[in-house]
């Protein structure tokens, strides 16, 4: 298994920094210092919250929330991590430093519109022709666990080797849901108003639980993905595709222990939504935000003990925040009779809208007004 970035697994570490020197150099803007990357962050919060808070509750979680899997998915296949940024973004998309931010931006935000309007039109009348709502989200986890795997612990292999960033991107974006689809067949909604439905695959995992289990997998995922905490260290010591196979057999490990272990201590929400979902966002916010802030000096693993520890106490800091800023949100969504408690609706703000805005505003709005990101430093 090939270091993340070595050059072996599509995009070079090099083609992603020159592209975003370029990005930078008609902005003549400095790396963002620590105190700027937490306003950054704060004011995508507050749009956020706001965009929660003030669109109508029933069309966000019965349409535009099942919808946003399929954003999410996009991000990651358009991105550098899976197509190299094609069709629109550096650094291997139809894009020169004079085409600014907005080309990339805009047209690439148009392509993730589209991609959300499409996926759900074909799971509600194609397949598995499920109702969006709430069905779309047991389909839509899987969907977004598969694509995390895919980018992150796969490096989009074997596709990435050698392939075209526009067969990446395609392909990898095939790859993906063709095994959502697979992984559809495991689940069954007994327990649920839809048991016996004829998309019921009536699976082993019922959904609920199997929902559960597969947020705390995405932690384990991020964990030891190519660009969060550990860099997939130990894993890319090993070659393709047994450093690949032991990630994820790790992974699923891990996550099916803090998910029935922690189901004898706290609530099903509190485990996989508040917990789990909180450290997913810290985990993504630590490493595509503040660049592994203070601990990007040191070698894995010692960068990934710090990092993950750091992660673990600021996920608990914000399990506080979300219960002072999130209740009124809670309470348009309750007077909705909608069944999302304070832990759901916190990792849909945290995941669905924090992450989602700001992965989108990093990858093909290049950050802007401040220097676009630039790639993770090699693990060692």
């Amino acid at each position: 298994m090939s270091i993340s970035g070595d050059g072996q697994d599509g995009v070079t570490m090099e083609a992603i920094e020159t592209a975003c020197i370029d990005a930078g150099g008609s902005r003549a803007a400095a790396a963002p210092g620590f105190g700027q990357l937490v306003v950054y962050l704060a004011v995508f919060m507050g749009l956020s919250w706001a965009m929660m808070y003030f669109i109508p509750t029933g069309l966000l979680f019965t349409v535009l929330l099942p919808a946003s899997f399929y954003v999410l998915f996009g991000i990651v296949v358009f991105s550098p991590l899976v197509s190299g940024g094609w069709p629109f973004a550096p650094p291997l998309g139809d894009w020169k430093p004079g085409d600014g931010i907005w080309k990339p931006g805009l047209a690439t935000t148009a392509l993730l519109t589209a991609v959300a309007v499409a996926g759900p039109l074909a799971t509600t009348h194609l397949y598995p022709r499920f109702p969006l709502f709430p069905v779309g989200f047991w389909w839509g986890i899987i969907l977004f666990t598969v694509t995390l795997w895919y980018a992150f612990s796969w490096n989009g292999w074997p596709l990435n080797r050698t392939c075209s960033p526009a067969v990446r991107g395609i392909g990898g974006g095939a790859v993906i849901v063709g095994i959502t689809a697979l992984l559809w067949q495991l689940v069954n909604l007994s327990g649920t108003p839809f048991a016996g439905a004829p998309y019921d695959p009536k699976g082993p995992f019922q959904a609920e639980w199997f929902f559960g289990l597969l947020v705390w997998i995405i932690v384990w995922i991020q964990a030891f993905s190519n660009v969060l905490t550990f860099q997939q260290w130990p894993f890319y010591k090993m070659r393709q595709p047994l450093g690949e196979i032991a990630n994820t057999a790790v992974c699923i490990l891990l996550g099916w222990l803090c998910w029935s272990v922690s189901l004898k201590f706290m609530s099903p929400t509190f485990s996989f939504a508040a917990l789990g979902g909180s450290i997913i966002g810290m985990q993504n916010f630590h490493g595509a935000i503040f660049g592994y802030y203070p601990f990007a000096k040191y070698k894995q693993p010692t960068r990934g003990i710090c990092n993950f520890a750091t992660e673990i106490i600021l996920a608990f800091g914000w399990i506080a925040l979300m219960r002072l800023i999130m209740p009124p949100v809670v309470a348009r969504v309750q007077a909705a009779g909608l069944p999302f408690d304070l832990n759901v609706v916190s990792v849909l703000f945290t995941l669905h809208f924090v992450a989602l805005l700001t992965l989108i505003h990093n990858f093909y709005f290049l950050r802007a007004p401040l220097a676009p990101g630039g790639p993770p430093p090699a693990p060692e």
